[in-house]
């Protein structure tokens, strides 16, 4: 996996229930669609805190992407 910890557009959906699922993102100029989210966890790195989203798409690529809540943005952490 390559580490990019680049800005990235994401599309999700926020329930009811207060989860947050990421549904799409933009690479480059290609929209990836996410089947599936194979790994969720929260961060705390010098009091930022992050919810990491570990996703696969298309049954073999697994992107890491990264929201950080206080600058409300997400970030494309591995790929």
């Amino acid at each position: 996996m390559k580490i990019l910890n680049e800005p990235i557009k994401v599309m999700v959906i926020f329930n009811t229930d207060g989860k947050i699922q990421p549904v799409k993102f933009r690479l480059d100029d290609k929209v990836v669609r996410i089947e599936r989210i194979m790994k969720f966890y929260e961060e705390k790195i010098v009091g930022n805190t992050r919810l990491v989203f570990v996703c696969l798409h298309k049954g073999k690529d697994i992107f890491e992407l990264k929201y950080e809540l206080d600058s409300r943005t997400w970030y494309l952490f591995k790929m």
